[in-house]
Parts: C-alpha cells; structure tokens; sequence
C-alpha cells in the first residue's frame, strides 16, 4: 500500500474499522427507531471532516481512499467519534441515492469525475488528490448544514457504517432508493417524487426535452424565481471573476518562488567567490536559508489558495448550477401543467362543437355519411362518450400537475433559503481560513527578515571590527 503525502492516522483508522461490525439490517433497524425519534434541534451538529488521502491496491484496481471523521452529539449514531474510509465512489453512491430519494432538494454536487487526470495518469498526484479531498469535505459540510439531507437514512449510515460494502451489495436502486432514505410520511413530497421517479423511458424524456427546448411558459413565474435567478446569475459573474484574479495571483506567487529559489542559487555562487574575504553571507545562508524559508512560505500559500480556495470557488460555482438545474425542472413542471391545460381546452372544444350541431364540413360528412347508410347519431355519441371520458382524466391530470407545480415551487423557495444560509456560511469560513493564511504567511516573513535584520548587523560590526583591528 502506497501512501501519499499528508496521509496519516492509517493505525487510528484500522482500530476504529477492527471494532465489531454491526449487521447491515441491524443498523438499518436501530436508525429506523432511532430518526423517529429526533426532532429538529439546531444544537445536534455532525461535523466531519476528510482528509487523508491514501492510495489502496495496485495495478488497474488501485483506487483512492479518504479518511472520514466525525464528530457528533447526534443520538442516531453509536459513538461521538466515528472514523471510516470510503472512496469517491461512495461518495458518488451517496450522491445518486440522494438525488433519487429528494427530487425536490437541492443537493451540493460532487467534484466532475470526468478530470483530464484520469487521461494522462495523474490521478494519484498529491494536487489532483488534495483537491478532490478539499471538495468532499466541502460537500459533507453543506450536507450537515441541510436541515433535510443531515436526516437522510442513507447519510448517517455513509457516515458510520463499518459493513458499507456489504450495505452497497444489499441496496436495490430500482426498489429500495426511495425507502432508503424517506423519513417523513409528507404525502405531497411523495406526491413530488412518484411524479419524477415515475417519468417514461428515456427515448420519451429526450423528445420532451426536444419539444421543450425552444419553449418558455407563457405564465411568467413568481417575482420571488426572477430574484433568485437575478441573484445566482450575479452570485455566479462574481465568483467567475474573482477565480480569474486569484489564478492570475496564483501564477504569479509561483514566479515569486521560483525567483527566490534561483537567487538563494546565486547568493551560495557568490559566497563562494567570496569565501577568502572577511565579508561573507553567513547571516543569508545560515541553515535554514533564508531564501529557502521564504520560498518554502509563498509555497505553502501558494498551495493553500490554488488546493483550497480556489477549488471552493468552483465547488461553489457548481452549487449555483444546482440551484439553475432545479429550476430548468420547475419550468419543465410548468410546461407539463400548460401542455395538459392546452389539450383539455382543445378537448372541452371538440365536445362543445359536437353538442351544438358541429360545424359546416362536420354538417355536410354527416349528409354523406346517411346516404352510404351510416348511423350518425350513433357515431356522435360514442364520440361525445370518449370526449367525456377524455376530459374527465385531462382534469384529473391538470389539477394533480398543478398541485405539483404548486408544492415543487414552495420546496424550491425553502431549499434556496437554506442554500442562502450554507454559502453564506462557507463563504465566511473560507475568507477566514484565507485571511488565517495570509497573517501566518506575512508572520512569518516579518520573523525571517527580522532575524537577516539582526544577522546583517552582527555581520556588519564583526567586519568593521576587523577592519579596526
């Protein structure tokens, strides 16, 4: 087993795996009774944290693995202190499930698996890596901030679960997805899930979204849906640009490194030309050099903001695309619900023309149709019977896509409130790692040139001492 920089407590993680293992259907029972019985209390926290990234196997089954731990005063869980393994496709299992299980929510993405360093070979550098690890934690922490997705079934066991493999092989995506995780018997959010759980196949959803392309609903939505996409459209520039000024920075810190590097090179040049007169560069090149501790701080910066921040900032440009999907799927509920109102209309019509009389072509096939001895009145109402039938499941069908379209607008008004208050909080978390980033850089830099400062000046006094002498 191979490790990779910044991978530890492998000893801590084996200890917390050997603890006796739970039955999967055990555990499933024992958060079964135990979710029904925890309110809603904002003083249950679960944080966790990845970190760890460690390379598993060898050859084309090698993967990589990242340490989960959490600390938690929920009741659900066995312990406070829970430390597991998983790989990004656990992640992506969990991803799937609670995208099925809450159609309505707006679940945080996952980084794009689909990375040019699974092209050239990369994917078990230290960046590539340290990244990924930065945006699953990234992606735990907004799903403990979920006052819905934290009590998701699925989740906690993700969290906890030392059988999580033999709970993969046991879990029935086609069946089981929506079981697996429900904790409310909330019939209109039922209502929302069999409506897009139920959807037709696939050849039918890609013609939808053909017919659909081009459309827009004639019903202008809410003043509240132009807000928000006013809101994620500017969140969203912002963002952008600030990722263009800190990558252009990134760039250039690097520059700076690199300087300092080869001038610490060229100082060691010259003290060797210098080695034979009393002046030399000691204070400069007394281990750690100098150049080298400064070098050694942009560089530590430098991978702070480019592993780190920056990879926030996309993280969260992907959470606005979530927001963005979510919305394509209401206009879509709207030109369901408009598409259906059209029909019962054209329906209702039909019926209303037929009871008075029909038109004049309608009139004049009648005339045709009892010379060649066809019963007309006949034909009329076994047209009117289907016409009847017809309209009676259009309203049915209008009526139930509208109280969807209703309950699915109200989720999202919700779900935006609660993505408001999770960016809103990582968004201050992050300024403040970065600003705790660059006072510790900026510390330590005013510590290394004090102690040139003071070198310099010893140096100085030996050399005029001499010279004096």
């Amino acid at each position: 087993m191979q490790s990779i920089p910044g991978s530890s407590a492998q000893n801590q993680v084996s200890a917390s795996l050997s603890a006796p293992k739970i039955n999967v259907s055990q555990l499933d029972s024992i958060l079964a009774s135990k979710a029904s019985e925890i309110v809603d209390d904002e003083t249950i926290y679960i944080n966790s944290i990845v970190s760890s990234p460690q390379k598993e196997s060898d050859g084309q089954n090698a993967f990589i693995s990242y340490l989960i731990e959490t600390h938690t005063n929920n009741p659900v869980f066995q312990s406070k202190n829970i430390k597991v393994r998983r790989r990004f496709s656990d992640f992506y299992l969990l991803y799937q499930c609670l995208l099925n299980d809450y159609p309505a929510s707006i679940v945080p993405p996952l980084p794009d698996k689909q990375r040019l360093e699974y092209i050239k070979g990369d994917r078990f550098g230290y960046d590539f890596t340290n990244k990924r690890c930065s945006s699953l934690n990234r992606f735990l922490k907004r799903l403990s901030l979920h006052p819905v997705l934290k009590r998701a079934k699925i989740y906690l066991i993700f969290l906890e679960s030392a059988d999580w493999n033999s709970y993969k092989k046991n879990l029935n995506l086609k069946h089981s997805i929506y079981s697996s995780s429900k904790s409310t018997n909330d019939n209109d959010k039922n209502l929302i899930f069999e409506s897009i759980s139920s959807a037709p196949s696939m050849v039918d959803t890609l013609s939808d979204a053909l017919m659909n392309a081009f459309k827009s609903p004639q019903q202008q939505p809410n003043k509240e849906f132009l807000e928000i996409n006013e809101r994620c459209n500017k969140l969203n520039e912002n963002i952008t640009k600030i990722d263009k000024v800190f990558q252009k920075y990134v760039k250039k810190i690097g520059d700076l490194d690199t300087n300092y590097l080869n001038f610490s090179k060229q100082v060691l040049r010259l003290n060797e030309l210098e080695i034979d007169n009393d002046l030399t560069f000691d204070s400069i090149l007394n281990p750690p050099p100098i150049n080298n501790k400064l070098s050694y701080g942009l560089n530590k910066l430098k991978t702070y903001i480019d592993n780190d921040y920056i990879t926030s900032l996309k993280d969260l440009e992907n959470y606005i695309y979530s927001i963005k999907s979510i919305m394509k799927l209401k206009e879509q509920k709207q030109l369901d619900y408009e598409a259906l109102t059209e029909y019962l209309s054209k329906a209702i019509n039909e019926k209303n023309t037929i009871t008075n009389g029909g038109s004049t072509g309608s009139f004049l096939s009648s005339k045709f149709d009892d010379l060649r001895g066809v019963n007309t009145q006949l034909q009329k109402k076994e047209k009117l019977i289907k016409l009847n039938s017809k309209i009676e499941l259009l309203e049915k069908e209008v009526a139930k896509t509208k109280k969807i379209t209703e309950i699915f607008e109200n989720e999202i008004l919700h779900e935006v409130q609660y993505f408001d208050v999770i960016k809103n909080n990582e968004i201050k978390d992050n300024l403040i790692n970065l600003g705790d980033n660059y006072i510790t850089f900026y510390k330590d830099m005013i510590s290394t040139w004090e102690d040139v400062e003071k070198g310099l000046e010893k140096d100085i006094y030996e050399y005029e001492r001499n010279l004096r002498q």
